[in-house]
């Protein structure tokens, strides 16, 4: 009777059920369904959208132009934002949200996530509310028009392709930032929505297994989801590398300038924050299995030795049985003191690092090529 209920909240072949968090805004849920359904496909779109400045560019001769203090193709800072985080955004959409219900899916699978269908029916009306409050919804739209509005400043700059009164190219760069920085929020808010969903999910009765064959307590799926942003966070750290040069080559910044290095600690934090904080809501629940089974072997201790001093027998008392017993709960014991308190893995670390420091090898890299 359970697992019909589960499967009426989270059925297997639902796509775009509600806890693909795609929903609550008309443009998102638009985007963000292509995204699912043809991730290369929109992936494609979003960097054509991108690289119409650069046709625009061509036509007006702005794209290769050395009368121009700095012409399309060498300003970084735009293919940088628009060619390369854009697109990286909307293959976010798809790969990340688009798994979340198969996640849950397998955590219910596995035995993990044991809720009832009252329970389930709270978190799908909290996940509901969240996605339809106002701020929600609205607050991506401010960002944009925010990010649109300071770029109009940008299109004064004499001597650029992006001169307004010179090239009508300039003009898209309000209409491309109101994508990136719409996107850019809302799936911040998106990926904050699914931390609150795993923290009351594991509110409720769970089933951590702490032998469990991923080495994760039953909780791999979970630690899959996390590792979908390794290549996201691996792009964006080529990102946060591209826009520091560009602000030392094209607007001769110092290298280790406060800006630049106030961008680079940006991306660490807000990488470790993307990568670990849907995990962390596990990391109690995973301790208290522990304690748990810790506290188990100690009873069976107590047990097995109570048992041998009540024995009247005295060559009971040293047989073989016992010595084997002992010796399984000696091996237990040690296993389980030896559990990992956390849903990743070394694996997972080293992605982590090697994600993390990817601004650093990039910007390494042109340094010894230029």
């Amino acid at each position: 009777m359970k697992s019909t209920l589960v499967a009426s909240q989270i059925p297997r072949d639902a796509e775009f059920g509600l806890f693909s968090l795609v929903h609550g805004d008309l443009l998102g849920g638009m985007i963000g369904r292509f995204a699912i359904r043809s991730p290369l496909y929109a992936v494609s779109l979003a960097a054509v959208l991108s690289f119409s400045a650069a046709l625009v560019a061509s036509f007006e001769g702005s794209l290769v132009n050395e009368d121009l203090n700095l012409d399309l193709l060498h300003d970084i800072g735009w293919w940088n934002q628009f060619l390369l985080a854009f697109p990286t955004l909307i293959y976010l959409t798809g790969s990340y949200f688009g798994e979340f219900p198969k996640t849950l899916r397998h955590l219910i699978d596995s035995g993990v996530l044991q809720a009832d269908d009252k329970q389930w029916k709270t978190v799908r009306r909290f996940t509901h509310a969240k996605l339809m409050n106002t701020t929600f919804v609205l607050l991506p739209y401010v960002c944009a028009i925010a990010a649109a509005g300071l770029t109009m400043n940008v299109l004064q700059a004499n001597g650029t392709w992006y001169d307004a009164s010179r090239y009508i190219a300039g003009w898209l760069i309000p209409a491309h930032a109101f994508f990136l920085y719409f996107f850019m929020t809302y799936l911040a808010l998106r990926l904050y929505t699914a931390f609150l969903i795993l923290k009351m999910l594991f509110s409720f009765s769970v089933n951590i297994q702490p032998f469990h064959a991923d080495g994760c307590g039953g909780l791999g799926g979970l630690m899959v989801q996390s590792e979908k942003l390794y290549w996201v966070m691996v792009t964006f750290g080529v990102v946060a590398a591209l826009g520091i040069l560009s602000n030392t080559f094209v607007y001769s910044l110092d290298l280790f300038s406060i800006y630049n290095i106030f961008l680079l600690l940006s991306y660490i934090l807000l990488t470790g924050i993307a990568f670990f904080l849907p995990l962390y809501a596990l990391s109690d629940r995973m301790r208290e299995a522990k304690q748990r089974l810790l506290e188990t072997i100690r009873q069976r201790y107590h047990a097995l030795n109570r048992k041998r001093d009540s024995d009247d027998n005295e060559l009971d008392k040293s047989s073989s049985s016992y010595r084997v017993d002992l010796a399984a709960l000696k091996e237990l014991r040690q296993t389980a003191r030896s559990m990992q308190v956390w849903p990743f893995n070394s694996s997972s670390l080293v992605k982590f690092v090697c994600a993390a420091t990817t601004p650093v090898i990039v910007i390494a890299v042109v340094l010894m090529l230029t």
